[in-house]
């Protein structure tokens, strides 16, 4: 026998106990998977003996679950909890239509382009050197703003000198500066009111909710007093979520105006600036 030969016997030998290896894990795994269904089998055949018997102990426990399941799956809209909120929350709501007002309004009108544009600036600047007070006039009717009418105030005076002209243009600074704040004071007003409009109906809430509670007979269901809570708490949210974002474009628009009116103000005392009892120009 070659060496080839014993090579083949050999590799046939390894080749059929493999397979007497393999039929035999496969015998034993048909029987292992036999024996498994057989129990899986009995046990379902238990368990469907037993499911009427709980089935006849707790339904009503497997219904309150499933309803409690439902519920947690359903999500409140935001239409659905302002509802909650009631009269006041409806109040709150309206707030909260006039603070987004306001704040548009505050944001076109509280400008430099609307307090003191730099083209008028140059313009003030340029008849004022040439003395055409007339035409100051003019161009202050035909756009007034802040700078204008602080400008004008001051050579309403021109006659009494630059010390006047500069109290004269003082004045109305302060004056159109106190006239712009009271305004924007109404979204401070608001932004204090929205809280306590919050507080009074989630104490309206909790009187209604002990109301209800105090007619009840026997115990009281935590989910009954919980609920109650719940919508009362509603309007105390709708006025901080309305009240926060109010305050904070009060502050904006009350240090824009600050800083804008103080703009203006310089500018207009730079543009009289030549009226100065030292400077070349001087007032008939």
């Amino acid at each position: 026998m070659n060496r080839w030969t014993s090579y083949a016997i050999g590799l046939a030998i390894l080749l059929l106990t493999g397979v007497s290896v393999s039929n035999a894990q496969v015998d034993s795994t048909e029987e292992t998977e036999i024996g498994v269904v057989e129990e899986e089998v009995v046990e379902e055949v238990v368990l469907e003996e037993e499911k009427p018997v709980a089935e006849l102990i707790a339904p009503p426990e497997a219904e309150d679950e499933a309803v409690d399941a439902l519920l947690l799956d359903e999500e409140m809209t935001m239409f659905q909890l302002i509802q909650k909120g009631g009269v006041v929350g409806g109040l709150i709501i309206l707030l909260s239509c006039v603070a987004l007002g306001l704040v548009i309004d505050y944001a076109l009108t509280i400008r430099r382009p609307k307090l003191a544009p730099v083209e008028d600036i140059a313009t003030f600047k340029d008849l004022v050197e040439k003395q055409d007070f007339t035409r100051v006039k003019e161009v202050a009717k035909a756009k007034p703003t802040f700078l204008s009418d602080v400008l004008t105030a001051g050579l309403d005076e021109i006659n009494l000198g630059y010390p006047a002209m500069i109290k004269a243009m003082e004045d109305t600074a302060e004056a159109r500066t106190a006239r712009q704040a009271r305004r924007i004071e109404h979204l401070n007003v608001i932004g204090n009111i929205s809280p306590m409009m919050g507080l009074l109906g989630t104490v309206i809430g909790m009187l209604r909710c002990f109301n209800e509670i105090s007619q009840v007979s026997g115990s009281i269901d935590p989910k009954q007093l919980a609920a109650g809570i719940f919508e009362a708490l509603v309007t105390t949210c709708l006025g901080l979520i309305v009240a926060i974002p109010t305050l904070y474009f009060y502050a904006i628009f009350r240090n824009r105006l600050d800083e804008l009116a103080g703009e203006a103000s310089v500018a207009a005392e730079q543009i009289v600036a030549s009226f100065k009892p030292d400077g070349t120009q001087k007032g008939s």
